[in-house]
């Protein structure tokens, strides 16, 4: 029986692509809408038609029922959620997508594309650019049931933030947790979930239910003995106690979390100890201790993101010391390390070195540098960098006498303010 219109119905939203232009030459469009809907069994030679329109090619593997099926990609799909491997995710993944499984149920098919979804996510790099099955499932989105609509919205939740659009990826998160409360999944998805929302509130610098919603994570991993999403805890831990101000704490944290991944050997974990250890001595004032352990960050990391952070985060060191020249020279550094680079997710660390360079050079051109900065933050709903230059803008007007300009940046980086913490009135301040 070929009843799988609703492959097609997917893959023909993911090409944007009408029905009128699928089924030109083919069959009518109401006939293409009925296969879609999966009530009409269409002819084989309607089907390869349109499936090669599509350029798809579909195997079905016959050894296999849909929830056998099911089942098989939903353990791929927890030891990538526990494990954190990359590498054997982006393997798996791939042997999934060269499959292409042929689901009766359209239910089935759903659930699938969405753990598909969450597993291209976790592999998360620019050759997998999730935005056109986000935006084909979400047109799909009113026959998803409940488990189904947590599911998405938990992965836009994370796809919104790997754009750094952090307003929307906590509605998208705030929606799925709605939608948990009238569930009952397993405890090892509620953890990893509790883990993502505490992510996106500490963002937002909501530090106590950050750390509820983290303690419950982390209690479940270590009850589980899953010591990598430990690790991970304990990290988000001590950025909340970072952001308290409890510098001791989220300095006895981090050293907990080290002295894990060092017994496990946890390589990629030691790049994120060290930036927090870091930040920690930065607060403390102990500014040579942070400049090491930024070093060793981005000594450890391979990944470019990772050692523009560190940079970043060196520049402002030097820049609370008032240090120019190393100031120009990090940030030189930086803008090196991105001209190797050609991702459009990395621009803004262009507009950060380009104003520490330009305050530390005499100010030439600091308004409009820092304006050019400011326009791409706000267009990437940035807001706490919007704000941010918004005040530094201001706070420059100010020491040079220009009162009326400053009047003006301070007043737009209230609006941002606002914007940043989800305030609607100066009430909620």
């Amino acid at each position: 029986m070929n009843n799988f219109g609703h492959v097609i119905k997917l893959e023909r939203i993911r090409r944007n692509m009408k029905q009128i232009t699928l089924a030109q030459g083919i069959c009518t469009p109401s006939y293409l809408s009925k296969i879609e809907n999966n009530s009409i069994v269409p002819s084989q030679e309607v089907v390869n038609l349109l499936l090669s329109r599509l350029e798809l090619a579909i195997n079905q593997n016959k050894s296999l029922d849909d929830e056998s099926y099911l089942k098989q990609i939903r353990e791929i799909y927890f030891n990538a959620v526990m494990n954190k491997d990359r590498e054997l995710t982006a393997i798996a993944l791939k042997e999934i997508n060269n499959e292409r499984y042929l689901f009766k149920d359209s239910s089935n098919f759903y659930t699938y594309q969405l753990m598909v979804l969450r597993l291209t996510l976790i592999v998360q790099n620019a050759q997998n650019d999730t935005t056109e099955l986000i935006m084909a499932l979400s047109e799909l989105s009113s026959n998803f049931d409940e488990y189904q609509m947590f599911l998405f919205n938990s992965c836009l939740g994370s796809f919104y933030y790997f754009k750094h659009d952090f307003s929307l990826s906590l509605a998208a998160f705030e929606k799925a947790y709605k939608e948990h409360q009238n569930l009952s999944i397993e405890e090892w998805e509620t953890a990893d979930f509790y883990y993502m929302l505490s992510i996106i509130y500490i963002q937002h610098q909501r530090v106590v239910i950050s750390t509820e919603f983290i303690q419950k994570a982390l209690a479940y991993f270590k009850d589980n003995f899953f010591y990598i999403r430990a690790v991970e805890c304990y990290l988000v831990l001590a950025v909340a106690q970072k952001t308290s101000f409890k510098l001791d704490d989220a300095l006895e944290t981090l050293l907990l979390a080290k002295r894990i991944a060092i017994q496990l050997n946890l390589e990629e974990q030691f790049t994120v100890i060290y930036h927090n250890l870091g930040a920690v001595m930065s607060l403390r004032g102990k500014s040579k201790e942070a400049i090491e352990n930024y070093l060793e960050s981005m000594t450890l990391s391979d990944r470019t993101e990772i050692k523009l952070i560190s940079v970043l985060s060196i520049v402002q060191e030097y820049s609370k010391q008032s240090n120019s020249l190393k100031v120009i020279e990090w940030s030189n550094k930086g803008l090196e390390l991105l001209n190797e680079q050609h991702e459009n997710g990395l621009i803004r660390f262009k507009h950060h070195f380009n104003i520490y360079i330009s305050k530390n050079s005499n100010y030439v051109n600091f308004e409009k540098v820092v304006l050019n900065a400011i326009q791409y933050f706000k267009e990437a709903k940035d807001y706490l960098y919007t704000y941010k230059y918004y005040i530094f803008l201001a706070e420059y007007f100010n020491e040079i006498n220009k009162y009326k300009n400053a009047a003006k940046y301070y007043a737009a980086s209230n609006k941002y303010l606002f914007l940043k913490n989800n305030y609607t009135s100066w009430e909620d301040l």
